[in-house]
């Protein structure tokens, strides 16, 4: 259901990310309230956001070593996406709708075939993995026939939070947050919050268990990963 009122605190997020075309319909677009995605400031940003993609998953990799692809792709994500942290990569290919309205974390991993529909803006916390095929769906609709023809749509954002688990062919819808630390299972489709640390399948996606923080896993000396080096080391 479409907002009633700006949101002035995902306004504020937004003034962080690069690129953005700041007017009255990218406000209301952000903030889940109805707009019109067909006015100039927004389809340019929709065009612009094609070009860097194309940027982006249609690199020569034949000319490039494998030692030097990861700078390389890095380099061309941070003029697709509004921000992004240090040691992430996105396997190609890769399709934001605005792309500016994405800001991921540092050390995370997004495979193939991620569609990112960022009519609001969609925040990726740090060592957040992705799997292939997943739908991040931000857009939405109501169900009267008028509002289409009048082209009139909203958005919600998606929130997830720090190392988090998305399976292959997951679709998280408008306005969920995804707690740290849990699990999304394979083809599930999320409608509603999930808590942190928390493994969550099914279609509309719920919670199964729940599982140990990092401080608790930490904290057990019988735990398998505990004395693995860390990714660095």
């Amino acid at each position: 259901m479409a907002a009633t009122e700006k949101r002035p605190e995902i306004i504020e997020l937004s003034r962080e990310l690069r690129g953005v075309p700041h007017c009255e319909d990218y406000e209301k677009m952000i903030s889940g309230m109805m707009y019109n995605p067909t006015i100039p400031r927004l389809l340019e940003a929709r065009h612009i956001c094609r070009g860097l993609t194309d940027d982006y998953n249609n690199l020569d990799t034949k000319s490039i070593s494998y030692e030097d692809i990861a700078d390389k792709r890095f380099e061309l994500l941070k003029k697709l996406v509004g921000k992004v942290g240090e040691g992430t990569f996105i396997e190609p290919p890769f399709r934001p709708d605005y792309g500016c309205n994405i800001s991921i974390g540092k050390e995370c991993f997004i495979n193939w075939n991620v569609t990112i529909l960022d009519t609001s803006l969609v925040i990726i916390g740090d060592r957040v993995q992705i799997g292939t095929g997943v739908g991040l769906i931000t857009a939405g609709h109501d169900v009267s026939v008028l509002s289409r023809r009048k082209f009139v749509e909203f958005g919600h954002p998606i929130f997830i939070e720090d190392d988090c688990w998305i399976g292959a062919n997951v679709v998280i819808l408008p306005g969920v947050r995804i707690g740290k630390g849990s699990t999304i299972g394979a083809a599930s489709v999320v409608t509603k919050d999930i808590p942190p640390y928390s493994v969550a399948v099914g279609a509309p996606a719920r919670v199964r268990k729940t599982i140990p923080s990092v401080e608790e896993e930490m904290a057990d000396p019988h735990n398998p990963y505990r004395n693995l080096p860390d990714r660095n080391d």
